[in-house]
């Protein structure tokens, strides 16, 4: 909108109602205000400009021959060249678990974070996390998450005393204890649909480097394969560019649908390096 090429369209997939999910977080919701009404403020824009907001939306597809040609949505469609998805946001774990670093399942947003302390120290000791790879918090946590981290590693030195740590510490405990305090709502707010997670449409490519639809995933997980890297042996699913970054979530949500087991017991790829696309030329000068 700010650019001048403001969305023709903008279609909300949330389940979960506002004021039910505010009222059982208002403590954290008042300390966050300031996030609220920035995206309060973000809305007014949105409804400023004229864009047609459609809520409630179900059953989303993009559909098209050789490009993308329409959106479709349960009960109404809208031609398009461009759309953009926006499911929310998960920590990047892709190195701490290469690490072998201890995880945890959040069950509030389903999907694996690292096991860090207060001072985002994780399960090997020469090594922390700070930032969103330690869970989804924004800008403001990670940097008080960093500054944490550095006091610890300065303390693991021996460069100060825990006491001086503690002392400095406080400051930024502050801010990180701020800055989350509105995550409980808005985690709650927007959990990700079971669909989501477990597409019932056999036909939807839940792999995009190698193709893989949602059908052939459950036809895996009838054939025995109990996790994403069994189904990665079935059908080389995780083993494209994205190394399972975009496809391990999905995956794993569809073996356990099929299965009848929690997605944390169907665990993750063991994802292994370079965890990223990268040319010949950048790995021969790196």
């Amino acid at each position: 909108i700010a650019a001048g090429a403001p969305p023709a369209l903008m279609l909300e997939t949330r389940r979960t109602p506002v004021l039910p999910t505010a009222l059982a977080h208002l403590g954290g919701l008042w300390r966050g205000r300031a996030w609220a009404l920035k995206g309060r403020a973000m809305m007014r824009a949105v409804a400023r400009a004229g864009i047609r907001l459609v809520r409630g939306v179900r059953g989303l597809r993009a559909e098209g021959g050789a490009r993308l040609e329409r959106v479709v949505w349960d009960g109404g469609q809208h031609d398009a060249v461009t759309l953009l998805l926006h499911e929310g946001v998960i920590p990047n774990v892709q190195v701490t678990l290469a690490l072998g670093l201890a995880h945890d399942w959040d069950e509030a947003q389903l999907c694996w974070r690292p096991r860090t302390d207060a001072f985002g120290a994780t399960s090997a000791e020469r090594i922390a996390v700070a930032g969103d790879g330690a869970g989804i918090a924004g800008w403001q946590a990670a940097a008080a998450l960093g500054r944490l981290a550095g006091l610890d590693a300065a303390h693991r030195l021996g460069r100060i005393d825990r006491t001086r740590r503690d002392a400095e510490a406080a400051t930024p405990l502050a801010e990180l204890d701020r800055a989350r305090a509105i995550r409980p709502f808005l985690d709650a707010l927007y959990r990700p649909a079971p669909e989501l997670l477990a597409p019932p449409d056999s036909a939807t490519i839940v792999c995009r480097c190698e193709e893989v639809t949602a059908g052939q995933v459950r036809a895996a997980a009838r054939l025995g394969a109990t996790g994403p890297n069994q189904a990665k042996a079935y059908l080389r699913c995780g083993m494209g560019p994205c190394q399972g970054r975009l496809c391990g979530p999905t995956v794993a949500g569809l073996i356990a649908d099929e299965r009848g087991i929690p997605i944390a017991a169907a665990g993750t790829y063991r994802p292994r390096a370079p965890y990223k696309p990268l040319t010949v030329a950048e790995l021969a000068h790196g």
